[in-house]
């Protein structure tokens, strides 16, 4: 008969699979809550990265080098007959030949047969021999971690009591019995020695297979590599070894995946959210716009009208036949005259300017309340699709509904804020919008204050802190509102427009300059005669026309410019209100798509893996 020389056929395929699949899952889990599956994953991918482990073991001189060089198709020593193990020896897959010394007893052998990759295979001296030379601990620890364990007896003696002694310390599944050199027993003897080992067995507990083998190994090994192959390691043994790991894998990823599905719809809820609430403010800012510019218009119209009936009735005045008697105290006369007819239109520019500016912004600031008001209700009502409960994304769930209740009470305090300017007077409302800079310091301590309210109690809590900040925030208006009251209405506004661009109004300031009206009166007086009077007049009428047409110029610039930017900064101010919504629906939008691609990458391992377990016939799968 033709010597057997036909390795253990093992694939390997299946141990990059696990590992990346491993990694795959690793990285998919990696931002969750999921503590005890993120260790699970490691725990399994430190297992798939470990070699499948043979070990012999057995008395000294009853054939284990042998045994396992036969069963690895020589590819442990090239000699038919190794030399007596003197040590342990562990021999690994390499890429080059070599030979470390571990320790004192182990030895690790690297050989560059590919047959030999993926395994770890133990080749021990006998066991009474470990024993004299203390290294049956290291015995021990290989057979711990083992996933098949050789034990031979020579058939002419199954009694070594110190493999028996050490066979408790093995988990029996992995055992396969080995009666060697069975050509040199006679046939009774060998159906004896055979029973009297299984005897011995069930005396031990121990339920596994017994293979007798001859010295000249022809066809004897069929029958062990078969088994090892069927009912131990399988033909991946990787796959086999981590089975019940994957079993658990599936799961894990089976609950990830509803997880995910819900983390989807919630997304894609709070996502139309942000979509009616940005359609509403867009719609809310075009249909607005002719307002906007009506009032523009309006104000240009008023400062040019004002402004020209200023300088009409000052020129009028400064007639040369009539500036002695009108003006009999000289300069001073003329520059009271000028300031005084000066402050009178502007006050009565800035009486108009506020009246239509403050009629805008009402009808304005009404109609955005209306749209805050339909964005509070697309909040108020969002569904907590993704619970707070959930294993991977509970902490999301949590801070996502969080944002959602920040977002509900800046919405009501900016709509309280709005209502009270409604119907307010000229001079109020203008005290109020002044404020507004003490009112928004106000509302970032009173949201710091509620956040935390709003996170332990939940919906009820959220909407209690919205009702709460608000009067708090009216209250310090009014206290803020009160240190304005006694001061001058234009210092304030001129105040307001100076603090970095946080409250704007439209600021009608003087139509001539104090020290152009001063050189101007001068000049005047400065006349002797009435040659020179008309001369100088003509003079200083010609550079007041200039100086109103380059304030007319400034000033309608400069409060055109205002009205666009306080416009603008309402807008902005309501936007912030939810912008917080927006970034984090936004983020999650592209964390979804990333999600999307992993669990693309995973279900296409586990298909992978499902034709390997079809190819090694072992596990069936069901999806």
């Amino acid at each position: 008969m033709a010597q057997d020389k036909s390795p253990l056929p093992f694939r390997y395929k299946d141990k990059p699979l696990m590992e990346h699949l491993l990694k795959d899952v690793r990285l998919a889990i990696s931002d969750s809550d999921a503590l005890e599956e993120k260790e699970i994953v490691n725990r399994f991918l430190h297992r798939v990265s470990e070699a499948v482990l043979f070990v012999t073991i057995g008395g000294s001189g009853v054939g284990k080098s042998t045994f396992l060089n036969q069963i690895f198709a020589s590819a442990l020593s090239e000699h038919e007959v190794p030399e007596s193990t003197k040590s342990i020896r562990e021999f690994r897959y390499g890429v080059s030949e070599a030979s470390v010394r571990v320790n004192e007893h182990v030895t690790r052998i690297f050989k560059s047969r590919e047959e030999l990759e993926g395994l770890q295979i133990i080749d021990m001296q006998g066991i009474e021999q470990a024993e004299r030379d203390g290294a049956l601990e290291y015995v021990k620890e290989y057979l711990y971690k083992s996933s098949v364990v050789f034990v031979l007896f020579d058939v002419r003696s199954v009694n070594d009591y110190a493999v028996w002694e050490l066979l408790e310390e093995i988990e029996t599944r992995k055992a396969v019995f080995v009666l060697t050199k069975c050509d040199l027993a006679e046939p009774e003897t060998i159906q004896e020695r055979e029973g009297k080992l299984r005897k011995y067995m069930e005396e031990a507990g121990i339920k596994a297979p017994v293979f007798k083998v001859s010295t000249q190994w022809e066809g004897s090994l069929k029958e062990v590599r078969e088994y090892v192959l069927n009912e131990v390691t399988g033909s991946s043994p990787t796959l086999t070894s981590q089975q019940e790991n994957l079993n658990e894998l599936k799961n894990m990823l089976g609950q990830l995946s509803d997880s995910f599905e819900r983390r989807r719809q919630q997304y894609e809820s709070d996502a139309l959210i942000l979509k009616n609430i940005s359609v509403s403010m867009d719609t809310f800012i075009l249909n607005n716009r002719e307002k906007i510019e009506d009032l523009k218009a309006a104000l240009r119209r008023e400062i040019e009208q004002e402004i020209e009936a200023y300088k009409s009735e000052v020129i009028n005045r400064l007639d040369p036949q009539k500036i002695k008697e009108r003006f009999p105290n000289g300069s001073k006369d003329i520059e009271d005259y000028l300031n005084l007819i000066n402050e009178g239109y502007r006050k009565r520019m800035t009486d108009n300017v506020n009246r239509k500016t403050q009629m805008t912004v009402q009808a304005y600031l009404t109609g955005l309340e209306r749209v805050l008001e339909e964005a509070t209700g697309y909040l108020n009502r969002r569904a907590d699709i993704l619970t707070l409960k959930d294993r991977f994304y509970g902490s999301m769930a949590e801070s996502r509904k969080e944002i959602a209740y920040r977002a509900s009470v800046d919405l009501e305090v900016a709509k309280d804020y709005y209502h009270s300017l409604y119907d307010a007077s000229t001079e109020l409302f203008l005290k109020l919008w002044m404020a507004r800079e003490e009112r928004d310091r106000t509302i970032r301590r009173a949201k710091l204050a509620g956040t935390a309210v709003g996170t332990a109690g939940g919906a009820a809590a959220g909407t209690a802190v919205a009702h709460t900040v608000a009067p708090v925030v009216t209250d310090l208006v009014k206290l803020a509102m009160g240190k304005i009251l006694s001061e001058d209405l234009t210092k304030a506004v001129a105040m307001t427009l100076n603090i970095g661009g946080g409250v704007l109004w439209p600021l009608v300031g003087t139509i001539v300059g104090a020290l152009v009206i001063r050189g101007i009166a001068q000049k005047i007086a400065d006349a002797h005669t009435l040659q020179d009077l008309e001369k100088k007049t003509k003079e200083a009428v010609g550079e007041f026309k200039d100086e109103v047409a380059k304030t007319k110029a400034a000033m309608t610039e400069q409060i055109l410019e205002t009205i666009e930017q306080m416009f603008r900064m309402e807008i902005g101010k309501a936007d912030k209100c939810f912008v917080e919504f927006r970034m984090s629906v936004n983020i999650e939008g592209n964390n979804i798509a990333r999600l999307e691609d992993k669990f693309a990458v995973i279900r296409q391992d586990l298909i992978q893996i499902k034709e390997l377990e079809g190819e090694s016939g072992d596990y069936g799968y069901e999806e």
